[in-house]
């Protein structure tokens, strides 16, 4: 009777493990190295958002869970965050992007000159210049792009030559910092398909290195969001305003879609992007992991040594080094989504300048 009452025992428990080991886990309760997807920071959040909260990740060593639910989704695993500062400085066309919040604390205990070079992380020195053209130029030429986001470079001239048709800006030794174009914003408006696409162009920025891939970001004039690829992941910028709307968006999160999800990447007009979300089956996207979030919480309206906070970008990271708050050694990926990011914030805020201004905007004064 013993030996049957164990066999009992030892079924119902290989059973419950079973059962246990089937259940989706949610993000932050999980630690082994082969989660198939996470959010973008392990345990707690910064963001705090539900997409956060809610996003279901598993065990399994490559699809897991997720797969048997039928969803894919090849989200990077993020080691680190970055918190990326967009500043108005007075007297100076456009806005500039700060690699951190502590790089830009030290431009601004250097009184915004760019003459103390720091060789080891580029501390106090911006990322990126984006100056918006106008929509002056862009009538009297329709390739004119509608954006140039310049990068600031810092050189060792003993080891590298400076990036091609680069401007110096200062030299401190042998280390020259120098500011070049990094990438063009070319705006493209399909009448017949209400189809909006921002093409970025980028620059090498050495002249022994090819030019990194162009990107597309695209969105439909009367529908919310824009979607964008990036190394092969389908991502969308969730909660831009729509290219018609006049009210602009100051909260907007990037997306990590499902592989079976429709994408304007793939769907080119809003017919086929909506019959190939009624014939796949598709989570919502509030269960989605978030790559970036960008906001301007924290902007000021008082203007701190000529210096102005107006919007600032949080993004996950894969990176060996956390302590990089500098300019050197930032991820290409998050170059590439910065610029977008940057883009979205002058599309965004300038919708929003116009309104309290009392301007109607019209679709052909985004950039204006």
């Amino acid at each position: 009777m013993n030996r049957v009452r164990a066999l009992v025992n030892n079924r119902s428990n290989a059973s419950n493990n079973h059962g246990r080991s089937q259940s989706p886990r949610t993000a932050g309760t999980i630690s082994s190295a082969n989660d198939d997807q996470t959010t973008v920071f392990d345990g707690e959040s910064v963001f705090g958002d539900s997409e956060t909260l809610n996003t279901v990740v598993s065990e399994g060593e490559t699809i897991g869970d997720l797969q048997r639910l039928g969803f894919v989704n090849r989200c990077p695993r993020f080691t680190s965050h970055r918190t990326m500062p967009f500043v108005m400085v007075l007297l100076n066309k456009g806005f500039f992007c700060f690699p951190s919040e502590k790089s830009l604390k030290v431009y601004i205990q250097n009184k915004r000159k760019l003459d103390n070079l720091n060789p080891v992380d580029g501390l106090g020195v911006p990322l990126f210049h984006a100056v918006p053209l106008g929509v002056v130029k862009t009538i009297f030429s329709s390739k004119a792009p509608v954006m140039k986001i310049y990068k600031f470079a810092l050189i060792d001239l003993e080891k590298a030559k400076p990036p091609p048709e680069a401007e110096s800006i200062s030299v401190d030794g042998s280390n020259a910092l120098y500011k070049y174009l990094f990438c063009s914003v070319y705006e493209e408006i399909h009448n017949n398909a209400a189809r909006v696409e921002h093409r970025f162009e980028f620059n090498a920025a050495s002249p022994d290195q090819p030019p990194p891939e162009n990107l597309t970001m695209v969105n439909m004039i009367h529908w919310r969001n824009t979607d964008t690829r990036l190394n092969g992941l389908n991502l969308r910028w969730y909660g831009t305003s729509g290219f018609a709307s006049p009210f602009g968006s100051a909260d907007v999160k990037l997306l990590v879609l499902d592989d079976s999800m429709a994408s304007l990447m793939d769907q080119q007009t809003p017919e086929e992007f909506v019959m190939h979300g009624r014939n796949n089956r598709s989570r919502p996207l509030g269960r989605l992991p978030i790559w970036a979030k960008y906001s301007n919480d924290g902007s000021t309206v008082i203007p701190k040594k000529r210096t102005l906070k107006i919007a600032k970008l949080q993004i996950g990271e894969c990176v060996a080094d956390v302590n990089t708050e500098g300019m050197i050694n930032i991820p290409p990926e998050t170059q590439y989504l910065t610029c977008m990011c940057m883009v979205i914030h002058e599309y965004e805020s300038r919708k929003d300048r116009r309104r309290t201004s009392g301007v109607t905007l019209v679709p052909d004064m985004m950039f204006a």
